[in-house]
């Protein structure tokens, strides 16, 4: 009989043990003071923490900019500037000659004729000082496009929700691995005791002349095999643990602790409140609506925009009324009659991108309508299976009870008896891996029906 099995037979067997214990809630540390990590613990870091969701988040900030610049096409625009300029040459007009009465020119003392002031139009050094203003009025495409950015916004905010969702979904099949690897660990060190003391067993009885040399052989084989199994459990855990620490950023060490596993019935799926609660659906509705939007935006482009302007301005010589200010307001129609198609070219390819979104939401309707369904019945499938592998554990207890009753009748060789022990070590295995498939399938069906992780 082969028994090289028997040594990872034994590895999940403390999954049963853990998962059959009443659930109560954990402390924040051991007797050791190692940090007891729960799901709840891990998903929590991980919204914090994880290096993707902080680039996620930064792209829905890059994003949420978008609506500031939408509006800067609707507010007026205000500008100063002032200027100094040195002149190589200061230039003023001469003013008319001053006559009297008679029409005759008027004398200084030196005889000659005296001027009215004159206009200086450029001084040697000069001065300027505007202010101006743009304001829209009229603008018929901004109002819509500022719709189509606002819609585009919320849909990079429900994308990041998405992506969060698979974090977090990551994460918690991370934990649930980690959970698995510390148990096997567990089960295989406690399996190294059960053949050590089985090979004292066996030589204490070869000893006593009752076996021969294989029995012992065949123990002490069964220690080496245990004790590898052993190294390759605690490398495992250690790598799935490094794995889950990443994810979540966490400090120092932490040791799991496996929730509690469902066995409440499956309660029917609702697809309208799935695709409500789903993110991705949600993502692809505003785009859609945001590509709609868009193409309105484009096509009211056709029509003209209205603005108002106005302008002040301050300076350091004359004008020609003798003015050191000048302003001037008006009003301005912008009306681009030809642009070479462009702006059907815009419309059409929004339309296009509309029709894109819209086929790809009826697509993941199909697929999360689908995938209810699937994993509704996977979870029913592996809570029967916990039922069906929870009997085949009484029936093996069962049977090796009576196969040792016999042995120790001499009825029986020894191989039944260890036949037996596989036998039982076996649906002891597949009790917690049917366990653990349980916990994994509720939480997918949860990740499906949009309830995970929960906001």
């Amino acid at each position: 009989m082969n028994r090289s099995g028997a040594g990872p037979k034994l590895a999940l067997i403390a999954v049963l043990l853990v998962a059959a214990a009443p659930a109560r809630a954990p402390a924040a540390v051991d007797e050791a003071g190692v940090r007891q990590l729960t799901l709840d613990d891990a998903l929590a870091m991980a919204k914090k923490r994880n290096w993707n969701l902080a680039a996620e988040r930064q792209r829905v900030v890059q994003a949420q900019t978008a609506i500031d610049q939408a509006w800067a096409i609707l507010l007026p625009t205000i500008a100063a500037q002032g200027k100094y300029t040195r002149n190589y040459k200061a230039i003023n007009f001469p003013g008319p000659i001053v006559t009297d009465n008679a029409g005759q020119p008027v004398l200084d003392a030196s005889g000659d004729a005296i001027h009215a002031p004159g206009i200086l139009i450029q001084p040697l050094n000069q001065l300027d000082a505007v202010i101006s203003f743009n304001a829209p009025l009229i603008v018929p495409a901004a109002f819509t496009g500022l719709q189509a950015v606002k819609a585009n916004v919320h849909a990079s905010e429900a994308n990041y929700e998405a992506a969060e969702a698979n974090v977090l979904y990551g994460v918690a099949q991370a934990f649930y691995g980690a959970a698995i690897a510390d148990e096997v660990l567990s089960a295989r060190h406690s399996s190294i005791e059960v053949t050590r003391a089985t090979l004292a067993n066996a030589k204490t009885r070869f000893a006593a002349g009752t076996v021969t040399k294989v029995d012992v052989d065949r123990a002490e084989l069964a220690v080496l095999r245990a004790e590898q199994l052993e190294r390759e459990a605690r490398h495992g855990r250690n790598q799935a643990y490094r794995a889950l620490a990443t994810l979540i950023k966490i400090d120092g060490p932490f040791k799991i602790v496996l929730p509690p596993v469902p066995t409440a019935p499956v309660a029917e799926p609702n697809l309208e409140n799935a695709l409500q609660l789903r993110p991705e659906f949600r993502a692809l509705e505003l785009t859609s609506y945001a590509a709609d939007k868009q193409r309105v935006t484009d096509g009211l482009r056709w029509s003209p925009s209205i603005s108002a302007f106005g302008n002040a301005r301050r300076f350091n010589y004359d004008n020609f009324v003798r003015d050191h200010h000048s302003w001037a307001v008006g009003l301005q129609l912008d009306w681009v009659i030809f642009d070479g198609g462009n702006r059907d070219a815009l419309r059409h390819q929004a339309a296009a991108q509309q029709a894109e979104a819209d086929a790809r939401a009826a697509a993941l309707r199909d697929n999360i309508a689908d995938d209810l369904v699937n994993q509704r019945s996977l979870l029913e499938t592996k809570q029967h299976a916990v039922e069906a592998a929870s009997r085949a554990v009484v029936l093996s207890q069962e049977t090796i009870d009576l196969v040792r009753t016999q042995y120790e009748a001499g009825t029986v060789t020894q191989v039944d008896l260890l036949q037996a022990q596989d036998n039982l070590v076996a649906a002891q295995e597949a009790l917690a891996q049917a366990r653990f498939d349980v916990s994994v399938a509720d939480l997918t069906l949860r990740r499906v029906a949009g309830t995970f992780p929960p906001r």
